[in-house]
């Protein structure tokens, strides 16, 4: 189980973080991965084209990131930064 200050939650995050400036997709340059919670990251966008660009990749989002970090997700939260709007 994942808690607030569960200290794995915080590698988690790390680790998708670490791995979304690493990787080549363009999809991840303009995305910022927020927390894990339970097996769903949310991930915070600038737009809602963007938004749903990642909706219809999310399958193979949730595969690249568990071949890449080896944390298995279930759902990706997709949520339009208020600041950008």
């Amino acid at each position: 189980k994942n808690y607030p200050n569960d200290s794995g939650m915080t590698f988690k995050i790390w680790k998708i973080r670490k791995y979304f400036k690493n990787d080549k997709n363009h999809l991840y340059e303009e995305t910022i991965p927020g927390p894990v919670i339970g097996e769903e990251l949310i991930i915070y966008v600038d737009t809602k084209r963007l938004k749903n660009l990642i909706e219809l990749q999310q399958e193979k989002l949730l595969i690249d990131i568990e071949k890449n970090t080896k944390i298995k997700l279930k759902k990706l939260n997709i949520q339009i930064d208020n600041n950008q709007q």
